[in-house]
């Protein structure tokens, strides 16, 4: 949806659709909750509502793991508003299992997601095969397929994920590698539930675009989230092999929380292939966007200037090399005295068989048989050529010591080849043992190459970030805003800038951190062009970071306030920090909803933990499942906790 330009400062509120609770949905907020939560923001002074990812995610409650970048998550609809419900009784099999489903739900206090998803699965396969011959024969549905044609591939990916088990693409005995005339051929054959996928899809479009506009006639903007990256085990993948490096995955270089860097498993794109379509694919993703959102948030906006990359045998992030990148030649090495053994020396480890017997003793000759080969009659082993990278070695029949020790070996480089003569300097190419044993010439002569090579980057990023971010801004015309956070290369800036993207501010991470002490910026000079979120989904609430967490005296006194700052995050205290945030530089101030909770005692959860939506890096059942404590009707009815927002979102008009 076209968003005419941001001249003003607005507030508003992030709030993942299955947050939210209604007297009329069944276990989870669904779509046409956002109605009735538009008409209480509108109330409360907020213009702004911004959402998670709402694309089908399949088993994973992760908004971020998506089986699709096109089909809606089956989780959010509402069945007793479709019309195919409409015509039971309420004594019939569908109506009932809903009733029960919603009775059983609708007081957990989490978001029990595989039991309502797969709970309302099975009565929307109820609904269709009580309806599939009309469906079948609706001409608005037949219209809208052919008008979106993502959905057969999707429909095909699905039935055939379902004839699997739900298994991956990848684990598939069978049509693991189908063209489209092929899967065009399965979406016609009819011998797969299609069309019952397909219809999910259609009603959950008309559900949510009955949404869109109804909270735009409200004036409240609403703001989606694209995620950059795709699962592998996802349609797009798996139908559009081309347009990815399936051999290599995204992921972070190692930093002082994650030493061995992040593997997130996602393919890289193909921005070469891409381009010859002239970006056909993620123009389709981003109109598929414009047709609910006025605005929407990049996650990780760094990948469209440059992205962590690690070759698919490996699992950790340690051996990866930013994309695109100036490498380093071999000719580059050939100038600074280094000839081919001693390149292959510096990109190999080459273990002495001294240290293999004295580490494994007598086992150092199966150790051998394993994973190394012999170079030529000297007493030094190199890594099998075909060795599988560190997948390989965690698949060892070995106890982890064994195994700790050969990765560190295997990672021991100062560079990776990349292509054929060109060479990525290793994250930590300066810790590795045979770099140290090098002369400090050679060493200088590589720490230059390594300059030079940064110097061209920085320009390399800035313009493929500049094209892809221009093209996207040409498809559609909603707000565009970025998650710029962590290290920012010095191009990054700029670039957001001139092209009129929002940057994100984060207070507690908003710094000077290259002055003495990382004074807080103050709110008030953060760009107009910038989203300030006290707190995001991946964080802690404002009150949790204050309560449990270091910071939050310098952040009181940066806000203007003179007096002892008090540790526990009261609502009196909540409300004079919201009132200084909100005099914040930023064009948007978006707050999760718990932020608002707790300014009044009653709604705030007995421990702040327990209001978190995920914490990075962690696997457990509280990720992705908070739910509001009331439902939305109950919360209109919190008169005090609605005129504070007012008087909160006055102080930016």
């Amino acid at each position: 949806m076209h968003f005419t330009g941001l001249e003003k400062k607005m507030t508003g509120v992030l709030i993942p659709v299955f947050s939210l609770r209604s007297s009329d949905s069944v276990g989870t907020g669904e779509f046409l909750d956002l109605l009735e939560f538009g008409t209480w923001c509108k109330s409360a002074g907020l213009q702004v509502i911004q959402l998670l990812p709402v694309n089908d995610t399949g088993d994973d409650p992760s908004p971020y793991s998506a089986l699709s970048a096109f089909a809606l998550h089956p989780l959010f609809i509402r069945i007793q508003e479709l019309p195919e419900f409409k015509t039971l009784t309420s004594s019939a099999g569908p109506a009932k299992k809903l009733k029960a489903l919603q009775k059983e739900h609708q007081d957990e206090l989490r978001l029990q997601y595989r039991d309502v998803l797969y709970g309302k699965l099975e009565i929307l396969r109820d609904l269709f095969s009580r309806n599939a011959e009309a469906i079948l024969e609706d001409k608005g549905y037949l219209s809208w397929v052919k008008a979106n044609p993502w959905v057969e591939e999707y429909a095909v990916f699905r039935s055939l994920k379902q004839l699997n088990d739900g298994h991956g693409w990848p684990a598939w005995k069978n049509n693991q590698h189908l063209s489209a005339k092929e899967i065009k051929a399965l979406w016609k054959a009819a011998e797969l539930p299609v069309h019952f996928y397909g219809w999910i899809q259609y009603r959950l479009e008309q559900q949510f675009i009955q949404v869109a506009e109804g909270l735009r006639g409200m004036g409240i903007l609403l703001k989606g989230d694209i995620p950059i990256l795709m699962n592998e085990d996802s349609v797009d993948v798996w139908a559009h092999r081309d347009i990815f490096q399936f051999h290599l995955r995204a992921g972070a270089p190692p930093d002082g929380f994650s030493p061995e860097g992040q593997n997130w498993g996602f393919p890289v794109y193909n921005w070469e292939e891409l381009e010859k379509t002239n970006y056909d694919w993620w123009r389709k993703r981003l109109l598929q966007a414009d047709k609910f959102y006025q605005a929407y948030r990049i996650d990780h906006v760094l990948g469209f200037f440059r992205i962590w990359t690690i070759p698919y045998k490996n699992t950790s992030g340690i051996l990866g090399y930013f994309q695109p990148s100036s490498f380093i030649h071999r000719a580059d090495l050939y100038r600074k005295g280094f000839d081919d053994g001693r390149i292959k020396w510096l990109s190999e480890p080459h273990i002495p068989g001294h240290d293999l017997r004295a580490r494994f003793g007598i086992h150092a000759d199966e150790i051998i048989r394993l994973v190394f080969s012999q170079l030529g009659t000297e007493d030094l082993f190199l890594f099998r050529d075909d060795l599988e990278g560190e997948r390989e070695i965690h698949s060892l029949n070995l106890n982890w010591d064994d195994k700790k020790t050969l990765l560190a070996w295997y990672r021991d480089r100062t560079f990776l080849p990349v292509e054929e003569h060109e060479f990525a300097p290793t994250w930590n190419f300066r810790d590795c043992t045979r770099f140290q044993q090098l002369s400090d010439h050679e060493r200088a002569g590589i720490e230059e190459l390594v300059r030079e090579k940064g110097h061209e980057n920085e320009g390399l990023l800035a313009a493929q970030g500049r094209k892809l971010l221009g093209f996207m801004l040409d498809t559609v015309g909603m707000l565009t805003c970025a998650e710029d956070l962590g290290a920012i290369p010095q191009g990054v800036p700029p670039v957001l800038q001139d092209l009129g993207v929002l940057s994100l501010k984060i207070p507690r991470w908003s710094r000077k951190w290259d002055e003495p002490g990382q004074p807080y910026i103050p709110v008030q000079e953060y760009p107009f062009l910038s989203v300030c979120a006290p707190s995001v989904h991946d964080t802690s609430t404002l009150r949790d970071w204050w309560e449990h967490e270091e910071g939050k005296e310098g952040f009181w006194h940066v806000l203007g306030f003179q007096d002892h700052c008090p540790g526990d995050y009261h609502p009196d205290i909540a409300r004079r920090v919201l009132e200084q945030v909100q005099t914040a530089g930023s064009g948007l101030c978006i707050y999760q909803l718990q932020d608002f909770f707790a300014l009044v005692p009653e709604l705030r959860a007995a421990d702040s933990k327990d209001e978190r939506v995920n914490v990075p890096g962690t696997v457990g059942e509280t990720n992705w499942s908070y739910r509001i404590p009331l439902t939305i009707d109950a919360l209109a009815k919190q008169k005090k906790l609605v005129e504070m927002m007012k008087e909160l979102s006055a102080l930016r008009n």
